[in-house]
């Protein structure tokens, strides 16, 4: 589906991402009818230009392999805040690009609304409920910074873009570190009674 189609379809433009509602260039390139490539440039001569303080904020880089045929390659994508987005299109200029603009900024205020919606306690509440043979044996409420996942995807939480903090990757690292360390520790001491 051509995203300029999506005029009524905001959620398919701007996405919540924990806090942040955010896009990307890809759908942004879609959307103004340009080649990625030069939605790239230009996001990048942002980064060259203006102050890292901005754009540390509202630019981020996002390398996913992409098969293609029998070979895989490397496809650079930037997520940008509503501001990145802002300071972006700000060169797209005719009437069409202006109504395509009102759009965008639509969809990224109706992204915050919902978010801004499931802000208060009394509105929203996650719980997780453990069932045995049935019949649900205990139940806890889950606070907004607290996640469920499947063994085999922390690995790809920890590798997502700004899904952890700075502070709590390097708690997670030496964590790691020490579990690594008693494991061979343990591993050596066996090979030394054998």
């Amino acid at each position: 589906m051509n995203l300029q189609q999506s005029k009524n379809y905001p959620a398919q433009l701007v996405f919540i991402n924990g806090q942040q509602t955010i896009t990307n260039s890809l759908i942004v390139a879609d959307y103004f009818g340009k080649l990625h490539h030069h939605v790239l440039r230009k996001i990048e001569t942002i980064l060259k230009d203006a102050p890292s303080e901005f754009t540390s904020n509202h630019f981020w880089c996002n390398v996913q392999n992409q098969q293609v045929g029998t070979a895989t390659r490397d496809l650079k994508c930037y997520q940008l805040t509503k501001d990145g987005f802002m300071f972006l299109v700000m060169g797209f200029t005719g009437a069409k690009a202006a109504e395509l603009k009102i759009n965008f900024i639509n969809a990224f205020n109706e992204a915050q609304a919902r978010l801004s919606r499931t802000q208060s306690p009394f509105e929203r509440q996650r719980m997780l409920f453990t069932w045995e043979g049935g019949k649900i044996v205990s139940s806890m409420p889950l606070d907004d910074d607290h996640f469920v996942t499947k063994s085999e995807k922390l690995v790809q939480y920890v590798r997502e873009p700004r899904f952890l903090s700075l502070e709590q990757l390097i708690e997670i690292s030496e964590a790691a570190n020490q579990q690594i360390a008693s494991i061979a520790r343990i591993d050596r001491e066996r090979a030394r009674l054998s």
